[in-house]
């Protein structure tokens, strides 16, 4: 992991917006736990294997249409940054798991289109294109360098070191199927990269989804302690609002649904590092003696969404 720039981190400034799905500046305070730094965004944040769930910033609901969302937050410059910079060696230890639930997610693809062109946006180092490679011709946009660079290593994959904001490498090209794996939650305007999606999109094309569901149940107990609010998620859509903005963009709901994953006892385990102590202990201890800290094993917590949209 990249060593962090504590005075880069202290001298970003967070910024106000309104509502991205209905432009209301109405909003209501849902949860608020400041940022351990003036806006936290340091590289360890942006790493898809962070523990760092806590200390998420002030996240608002609006008032008009119910989008929930971090603000203030930093600004679009130091988001970018940090995306563009960010090394994550440990999201590496999970290579069968991670690949698994590719296949997961492509089996609800399928469901609907089964070949063509496909972009995958996040694609970070490539897990998910070399498992749709099989079916389709893949291509991958990547903002971290290092994941992009893994990506087309590991896998010799078309990986483009950029964002959605600005994809030079793919103007002028359309595609059967685009997908955005937990990613929507991170991009500084969700709407704009709906409709930069659909513009990719050939007549009749596949927008794929997957991600956190704030209005699920586990969501709605567990509150502020919910492990969906992290510092690096900016956006957090429930079923209601991610329809609102699928339709209002051009996009017929297919289906949209939870989504499980397959990961290691271990890692599943890591996940309870910032709840109490004595849940973590016992937890651990459990796996430990049983000896399932390297086993596999699939959970639904019905906290995460996954959705498939067709352009209309």
């Amino acid at each position: 992991m990249e060593k962090i720039d504590m005075e880069q981190v202290s001298s970003v400034t967070l910024e106000e917006l309104p509502c991205n799905l209905c432009g209301s500046r109405e909003s209501a305070v849902l949860y608020q736990r400041p940022y351990l730094t003036p806006h936290d965004q340091k590289v360890g944040a942006f790493a898809a294997t962070t523990d760092e769930f806590l200390n998420y910033g002030r996240i608002v609901s609006c008032l008009k249409c119910g989008l929930c969302y971090t603000n203030p937050r930093p600004t679009a410059e130091a988001i970018l940054s940090g995306y563009g910079n960010y090394v994550d060696e440990s999201y590496l230890l999970e290579s069968s798991s991670r690949s698994i639930n590719a296949h997961l997610s492509l089996n609800t693809i399928r469901r609907f289109t089964s070949t063509g062109k496909l972009l995958e946006v996040g694609s970070s180092v490539g897990y998910f294109l070399n498992a749709a490679r099989t079916d389709f011709e893949v291509t991958g946009l990547e903002p971290s360098r290092w994941a992009a660079e893994e990506a087309r290593r590991r896998f010799k994959v078309e990986c483009y070191p950029e964002s959605l904001e600005n994809p030079s490498s793919i103007q002028g090209r359309s595609f059967d199927v685009v997908a955005m794996s937990d990613v929507v939650e991170h991009l500084l305007d969700p709407k704009s990269a709906v409709l930069s999606c659909r513009n990719f999109l050939k007549p009749g094309g596949i927008l794929y989804l997957l991600t956190p569901d704030i209005g699920s149940l586990s969501a709605k107990l567990m509150r502020g302690y919910w492990w969906g609010l992290r510092p690096a998620h900016i956006y957090y859509f429930s079923r209601q609002t991610m329809t609102q903005m699928l339709m209002g963009n051009g996009f017929e709901i297919l289906t949209i649904k939870s989504f499980g994953r397959i990961f290691s006892y271990s890692y599943w385990l890591s996940r309870l590092k910032n709840y109490p102590k004595s849940v973590f202990l016992t937890v651990g201890g459990v796996i430990k003696a049983l000896g399932l800290e390297n086993k596999l094993v699939y959970i639904d917590t019905r906290d995460s969404m996954e959705i498939c949209a067709r352009k209309r």
